[in-house]
């Protein structure tokens, strides 16, 4: 299973390893359904490997550590 993510530099297909970590995948994807991810600013990027993203919510919101 795989997810689409469309940016402004190129879009991004992530794999998902629901054998490995099937809850970590269920709740990725309850969050990308409620559209969470829109807008988050991505940090850094490991071809083949990850990205990181900031939070979506921004730093000086209620809910953020930040």
């Amino acid at each position: 299973m795989s997810v689409l993510l469309e940016t402004s530099a190129g879009d991004i297909v992530i794999d998902l390893l629901t054998d490995y970590s099937p809850k970590l995948c269920e709740n990725f994807l309850k969050l990308c359904k409620i559209k969470y991810y829109n807008f988050s600013p991505i940090h850094s990027v490991q071809k083949n490997f990850s990205f990181q993203t900031g939070d979506p919510l921004g730093p000086f919101s209620k809910d953020s550590d930040g």
